[in-house]
């Protein structure tokens, strides 16, 4: 990797959560950029289907296999599941912390901070992508799950601000983030700032590591997920598929910003743009 190149640290709630945006991150490692991806929790209470369908099922007709499962195993599936998806994308350095879900809290877990922090300042990133620290709103997550992830955003957050000032005793120099964005899935989508194409070839991997969440789901809905999800993300912008982000702060620019790929849509012909969304190019421009 060269001086030019971006170190991206990414910190999410459960294994699975990274995903969100994980066609973003392979773009970044094909184009020589190091991402290290770390996960808060060992998922171990999130997305357990198989044993909880059990569990609804009346007691004597619940298999005692999967009901009496070990929440280490279960813990060490997701583990697995996690790796091999990150390698689809090419990712190697990964980062589990291993803290309890369901709920993972910061007053209960402080030394998540000190832990973040510490991986801040060993990876020095020029970008981080984290949850979504509001609560409230248009988040795009269920109750259910908003605990987890507002609280591993409040700990990234508060860790960033750490690593920027000297710690006594410490010969690590601090290090401040340049930006910081969240995963556009947790916005409504009209908050969003702006949303990075993929190709085919994305989509297809975005749909494999899907896949390989057994835990959590199956060939067919991997597919229709990833249709529906990254599938309606890139309908916003009038392309395929994409992923979005919202930015922490407003960028600082030298001139307006304006994107080549905005302008190459809007010198678009009507027809060559239904030609790319229904497939019959690959791209804008093309």
């Amino acid at each position: 990797m060269s001086e030019d190149n971006l170190r991206i640290l990414t910190v999410s709630a459960h294994p699975h959560d990274w995903t969100w945006f994980s066609g973003t991150l392979g773009i970044h490692v094909q184009r020589g950029d190091h991402v290290t991806v770390c996960i808060a929790t060992h998922g171990g209470a999130t997305h357990r289907e198989k044993w909880l369908n059990e569990l609804e099922k009346p007691e004597a007709e619940r298999d005692p296999a999967i009901i009496n499962e070990p929440i280490e195993k279960y813990i060490e599936q997701k583990t697995k599941e996690m790796r091999q998806a990150a390698a689809l994308f090419g990712i190697t350095d990964v980062r589990m912390l291993n803290f309890p879900d369901k709920p993972f809290l910061v007053e209960r877990y402080p030394e998540a901070i000190d832990r973040i922090t510490d991986l801040i300042l060993e990876v020095r990133p020029h970008v981080i992508i984290t949850e979504s620290p509001f609560s409230s709103g248009e988040t795009g997550l269920p109750p259910r799950h908003r605990e987890d992830h507002t609280e591993v955003s409040i700990a990234t957050m508060e860790a960033k601000d750490r690593a920027t000032r000297p710690r006594a005793g410490s010969l690590v120099a601090p290090h401040r983030v340049a930006v910081t964005y969240w995963p556009g899935d947790n916005f409504d989508r009209s908050q969003l700032d702006f949303v990075v194409e993929l190709s085919e070839e994305w989509f297809e991997k975005r749909v494999q590591a899907e896949a390989l969440y057994e835990s959590q789901a199956n060939d067919v809905w991997a597919r229709r997920r990833m249709e529906l999800d990254i599938g309606r993300m890139g309908w916003l912008l009038k392309t395929r598929y994409g992923e979005g982000f919202v930015r922490e702060k407003p960028d600082l620019h030298k001139h307006l910003p304006v994107p080549e790929l905005m302008l190459q849509l809007a010198e678009e012909r009507s027809l060559d743009r239904i030609a790319r969304l229904s497939g019959k190019s690959s791209g804008v421009g093309t």
